[in-house]
């Protein structure tokens, strides 16, 4: 049996990821998959969402969000792009450095609240409660390799399964 799927909110989904990736390897291991694999980490963390709130959410839905990114995921890749060759090479921050990153964290910030629009528009399932969510296979994380034709990558799937790891 399933139960009605409240709307995501803005704000919420921000704290969350913001909390989730600062949690313990997450950050290292979604900026590998991003960098090596081609990722979205805001998709990511919508996919750990979905784990950890007994949400299931398909392929089609998957896709509809990515899509929903692609614009917000340009601009990103060139302003990082622009930030990482602006590192400083002594490891000092410089003032455009930082600049460069808050601007790069606001960039991120409107993609997630594309994310979330699309998410909303999507008829996911969610699951009831029942204490035995570790014995229920979520398909969201296959979803989420097959979005990112990942079913032949052992080290993404590896990266991937060590972040869910990490997950509460």
């Amino acid at each position: 049996m399933t139960t009605p799927m409240p709307k995501l909110d803005n704000k919420a989904f921000w704290q969350y990821s913001v909390s989730r990736y600062a949690t313990a390897d997450i950050a290292p291991l979604a900026l590998l998959l991003q960098d090596n694999h081609g990722m979205n980490v805001n998709v990511l963390l919508l996919v750990c969402w979905c784990l950890e709130n007994n949400v299931i959410i398909n392929l089609p839905q998957l896709q509809a969000i990515i899509n929903a990114t692609l614009e917000s995921e340009e601009k990103l890749e060139v302003h990082r792009a622009v930030r990482k060759a602006a590192r400083p090479e002594d490891g000092i921050h410089s003032a455009h450095y930082e600049t460069l990153k808050a601007q790069e964290l606001a960039l991120e910030r409107e993609q997630q609240n594309d994310i979330v629009s699309a998410f909303n528009e999507q008829d996911v399932t969610r699951l009831p409660v029942t204490g035995q969510a570790g014995n229920i296979f979520n398909a969201s994380i296959a979803a989420l390799i097959n979005a990112y034709s990942l079913r032949d990558n052992s080290e993404a799937r590896r990266l991937m399964g060590l972040v869910v790891n990490q997950l509460p």
